[in-house]
């Protein structure tokens, strides 16, 4: 049953806004330097607002606007003879994805390096397009042929490749999916069908007699709202019972639809209006009417929900509205007769691979060694990867001897010894392996209580070790004969 229509407030004070708007598109005609397309620098900060992304079917182009200076920052050619429809993006926000009306393919775009991008082949050319709240799908309506035989491609963007078709019966005008992934609704001449994505068939069809133009869902799922062209209406749909609940008039030419990312609100393009109308979404009570001429049609929210977005494609600019008011506080200009837009939200940064490290322990041991002639201490320098994924490939022990006049004895490979001191260089240690070296120093037959004193430190590493803390060991010992040698 469709209820009652509610019936939008029609004081729009047409003088003073049109004077306004005439004020600013004054104020709006100078002209625009456009970057050209290209691979971002390195060093290019990411933008500090999200970036809404156009396009246009006269000139087969995708401009980049920033939402905050309202500035186009670049634009993408797309290949001659492409005649972009919709355009979606990744939930992440790194690709964004372009049906072509005159090209049997989807175009895949990555916002970070425009320069650079792809198709995925498909049956037909395509104009209604939806992403997978996951991201792992793409659903695209084929737009050309005999409508009888139209279908729905489900895309693998990793793959690049379709892994499916839907046959449908008609050419869908635009999708939107659930935000649980659950159901694709297509809106087509005669009403609007669901598709389940889980068994890739069509699971109903409801009818709705009203030209069904665009399509898009509450957050939570619960509702979708239906712009209808002809009626000038949006229809509210229980995504449980798959029926119209409710109505809100709006004006004749109904075609963009969007959902404030908290649900509350409603937004709706009339392209005979002209107008943009708000309301709520829990009553249907129209809450404000922007006029925009010149035809608004596709229709975006930043993902704050504090600024909309509307395409008006017959005068080549953006009209940019403040949700809090209700009011026109921009037209960009820069775009050329612009069809749809999407503002993502911006990526999360990526952070860069962690820089491998390896943590060194040092430890070293004494042991006397007394004997009336030869007399000595012999010590044991060991080094301990103590990591448990990153193998140190290659480290340098220095131990500092006292007294300072004597040099060790030793063999270990590695190790040079001076007047004084010892250093080892160690390679291709794994994690959790150890390595050994020995060194020796003489004792004297008549030594009188000389302190001997070793100190062993890591003073280099490759990776670096991240841990000073157990990079040096010291051992002391006393000698008052050759034959009487203490070690602590």
């Amino acid at each position: 049953m469709r209820p009652l229509r509610s019936t939008p407030l029609r004081v729009r004070r047409r003088s003073a806004r049109r004077a306004a708007s005439a004020a600013l598109a004054l104020a709006l005609t100078a002209p625009l330097l456009l970057a050209a397309p290209g691979p971002a620098a390195a060093d290019t900060p990411a933008p500090a607002a999200p970036v809404a992304y156009v396009v246009d079917q006269c000139c087969g182009t995708l401009t980049a606007v920033d939402t905050a200076t309202r500035q186009p920052t670049g634009r993408i050619t797309l290949p001659d003879g492409s005649r972009p429809a919709r355009i979606a993006a990744a939930p992440d926000g790194r690709h964004l994805y372009v049906t072509d009306q005159g090209a049997p393919v989807v175009r895949v775009v990555d916002p970070a390096d425009p320069g650079r991008n792809t198709a995925i082949a498909t049956r037909t050319g395509t104009r209604a397009i939806a992403v997978s709240p996951d991201g792992t799908r793409v659903y695209a309506g084929d737009h050309q042929g005999d409508p009888a035989l139209g279908a729905l491609s489900v895309l693998d963007p990793a793959a690049g490749t379709v892994t499916a078709t839907v046959p449908l019966g008609f050419l869908p005008e635009d999708a939107a999916v659930s935000p649980d992934g659950r159901d694709l609704y297509l809106t087509q001449p005669q009403g609007l069908t669901v598709v389940d994505t889980r068994t890739g068939t069509v699971a109903a069809t409801l009818p709705l007699p009203g030209s069904p133009r665009q399509v898009a869902f509450a957050p939570d799922g619960r509702h979708a709202y239906v712009t209808e062209y002809d009626s000038g209406v949006v229809a509210v749909v229980d995504t449980a019972s798959r029926t119209v609940s409710a109505e809100v008039q709006v004006y004749a030419g109904a075609d963009g639809v969007a959902v404030s990312p908290d649900g509350t609100r409603g937004y709706a393009t009339s392209a005979l209006g002209p107008t943009v109308t708000a309301f709520t979404t829990g009553s249907g009570q129209v809450t404000g009417i922007v006029e925009t001429p010149d035809e608004p049609g596709a229709l975006a929210l930043t993902p704050d929900g504090s600024q909309l977005w509307v395409a008006n494609p017959a005068d080549d600019y953006l009209t940019v509205v403040d949700t809090a008011s209700d009011t026109v506080t921009d037209r960009v200009r820069g775009v050329q007769g612009p069809v749809d837009l999407v503002i993502p939200a911006p990526p999360a940064p990526v952070d860069p691979p962690a820089e491998p490290k390896a943590d060194l322990a040092v430890t070293l041991d004494a042991a006397a060694v007394p004997a009336l002639l030869g007399g000595r201490i012999d010590y044991t320098l060991t080094v301990t990867d103590t990591s448990t994924t990153t193998a140190s490939t290659g480290a340098t022990v220095t131990v500092a001897l006292t007294p300072g006049t004597l040099t060790p004895a030793t063999t270990a490979p590695g190790c040079t010894a001076a007047p004084g001191r010892l250093t080892c260089t160690l390679t291709g240690l794994a994690p959790g392996a150890s390595a050994r070296r020995t060194f020796s120093l003489p004792v004297a037959l008549l030594s009188l209580g000389t302190a001997y004193r070793a100190t062993a430190t890591r003073t280099a590493a490759t990776p670096a070790d991240p841990g000073p803390g157990n990079d040096s060991a010291s051992r002391s010992c006393t000698a008052l004969t050759a034959l009487i040698i203490t070690c602590g």
